[in-house]
């Protein structure tokens, strides 16, 4: 799994008895790639889990190819389209994600698992219950994880309205690309063939937290999200030791930077943070 992502991607690998083995990212895409996976496989690895960060959408139809189950995080790809198809489709199973700020939102926290797998499915069902079937015998040791019903009353709502959110998403980023924010740093680079629904969108200069606290300077909101990996985080300290060198990670961690997008931000909007990004490159 990649190290440069939300600490809850390597967070759940633990508890199952695995053990999270981290491996190295494509900066340009801030995601792993087959050559990054293959470095960091043995033959003790059960499944390689692809993020699809920032709405990116990763390799999952050449990470199969490589013999193990492939667990999908797209907790910020909802409305992403890849060369292969919509990300929560492509490997053995996947999770989503709706807290608010989410390309599909609810008004708390919840998140869904997809799969085409039926047994994966009942075992899902049976685990977010207790372990129960029926809620009177317990299999397994699960737990109390069901999508609250006024959350998912809020989505059938939200649903809908995913299709031009992603869409619009995806144009801001094409906006970007048309100011000149280009000329001024490293814009993300879509996946091949993809339409990125960007949940964020994320440049990379090498002087990042400068450009940050010019941008605020300005009233532009930016965030550096992952300026410490997962793999240098203190609690997965013991198992760090299995990773090697991990240089696209740390270029990534270093030098990203989120500035505004939404599914409403407008091209004049666009335009404001450009020139702020300009300005504080002069």
């Amino acid at each position: 799994m990649p190290s440069f992502t939300f600490y809850a991607s390597a967070e759940a690998i633990p508890p199952t008895g695995a053990t999270p083995v981290f491996c190295d990212i494509d900066p340009a895409t801030f995601l792993v790639t087959p050559e990054t996976v293959r470095a960091a496989m043995t033959p003790r690895t059960k499944a390689i889990v692809a993020v699809h960060l920032f709405g990116n959408p990763a390799p999952v139809a050449e990470l199969l190819e490589l013999g193990v189950p492939v667990v999908e995080d797209a907790a910020q790809a909802a409305g992403t389209i890849g060369p292969d198809g919509r990300p929560g489709a492509l490997g053995t199973i996947a999770s989503f994600s709706f807290y608010p700020s989410k390309n599909l939102g609810a008004f708390g926290d919840g998140g869904a698992i997809t799969t085409s797998d039926d047994a994966l499915a009942e075992r899902v069902r049976t685990l977010r219950f207790h372990g129960s079937r029926d809620k009177v015998t317990y299999e397994e040791v699960g737990y109390n994880s069901r999508l609250d019903e006024l959350q998912a009353a809020v989505l059938r709502v939200m649903l809908p309205e995913l299709e031009h959110w992603a869409a619009h998403r995806h144009v801001v980023g094409a906006w970007y690309e048309e100011a000149g924010l280009g000329e001024l740093a490293a814009l993300p680079e879509p996946a091949p063939a993809s339409a990125p629904a960007w949940h964020l969108y994320v440049i990379r200069r090498d002087d990042a937290d400068a450009l940050q606290a010019a941008l605020a300077q300005a009233g532009v909101e930016s965030r550096g999200y992952y300026r410490t990996p997962v793999h240098r985080q203190a609690a997965m300290a013991p198992y760090a030791g299995a990773s090697g060198p991990l240089p696209g990670t740390d270029e990534a961690a270093r030098t990203h930077l989120a500035i505004p997008i939404s599914a409403s931000i407008t091209r004049a909007q666009v335009d404001e943070v450009v020139a702020a990004v300009r300005a504080a490159s002069a």
